[in-house]
């Protein structure tokens, strides 16, 4: 299977490396500093399932030379997908499937509307991981959160859904292929909308959250206001939704926290529009309150687009 790494960071090279190591032909497209260690050492995956390193990796930032894929492994953050998808079109044959694996649940439609919904397999990744160093891959809990979970944009099933699954599970990737996307797409938001807006406003580890009883309250209710709004967005989504992502968060490995405050910290832009920001704008449109998630918001509202100048 040929496979394009649509935005090479942690995610996506995890999920690259273990299919390349498998055989399967990868280009990982990439930038900066990262991409220049990769072209050099090739691709190191630091994991507690076993470390790896990759030699040689095709990877480029110039989208000329990479030619067609079978899939396309979506991975670029929100802010970025609209800039993204004329770019896309240059790299699909008329089968070619996009994965695309973004945080929450804007980025689906927005691929299904340029691309078309039957070209779309929507991925909901449980998989804390991050750059260690340019070309270092670090995933400290990679199977114990279930790796990935992936289907068809509509619902049902498909052959094509069904090869790139093998490809993953024989790849050594923890996967999953689900007939309804949709729930498995809010029942992560509930848990990753609540875990975001509370680890990246304290700035801490989710531990110090589950030791604490007014701050797991205030999990409580963040999870509460998003359960709210995703069983009003989707039917099929259980009654206990919203106690399920509380019970899961409860359980997290204590030294873990939101891929979005390692963003903050080291002063880079964050999806804060399409997390705690999506759950207040489809609150307001259902008529749902969301409080904690708008002091969430007004908080980190700042950092938007960096650390301010002359914070710390």
């Amino acid at each position: 299977m040929r496979t394009i790494i649509y935005g090479a960071g942690a995610l996506g090279c995890f999920f690259g490396a273990r299919l390349q190591q498998s055989g399967h032909d990868v280009t990982y497209i990439a930038r900066g500093a990262h991409l220049k260690a990769m072209q050099q050492n090739g691709l190191r995956i630091e994991s507690r399932s076993g470390n790896f390193h990759l030699n040689h990796v095709d990877a480029t930032d110039d989208l000329t030379k990479v030619g067609e894929g079978d899939l396309i492994f979506f991975a670029v953050k929100n802010y970025d997908v609209e800039t993204a998808v004329p770019e896309i079109s240059g790299l699909l044959r008329p089968e070619t499937a996009i994965m695309t694996v973004q945080n929450g649940v804007w980025a689906q439609p927005v691929l299904a509307r340029h691309f078309g919904a039957h070209r779309v397999l929507p991925g909901v990744v449980m998989l804390p991981a991050d750059i260690k160093e340019p070309g270092v891959i670090r995933t400290p809990a990679e199977a114990e959160l279930g790796g990935i979970t992936f289907g068809p944009y509509e619902g049902g099933s498909s052959e094509q859904a069904a090869k790139i699954h093998d490809a993953f599970t024989t790849s050594g990737v923890p996967a999953t292929l689900s007939e309804d996307i949709w729930r498995s797409l809010w029942e992560k938001f509930i848990r990753l909308s609540a875990y975001s807006a509370i680890t990246v406003s304290t700035r801490l580890d989710i531990g110090a959250i589950q030791k604490t009883e007014a701050a797991r309250n205030l999990l409580k209710s963040l999870v509460d206001e998003t359960t709210a709004i995703a069983r009003a967005s989707h039917e099929a989504l259980p009654k206990d939704a919203g106690q399920s992502a509380f019970d899961f968060l409860m359980s997290l490995p204590p030294h873990i926290h939101a891929s979005m405050l390692d963003d903050l910290l080291r002063g880079k832009r964050i999806e804060l529009d399409w997390i705690s920001g999506e759950v207040i704008r489809r609150g307001r449109e259902l008529d749902i309150p969301t409080p904690c998630h708008e002091f969430a918001y007004a908080v980190l509202s700042p950092y938007i687009n960096g650390r301010p100048e002359g914070s710390h």
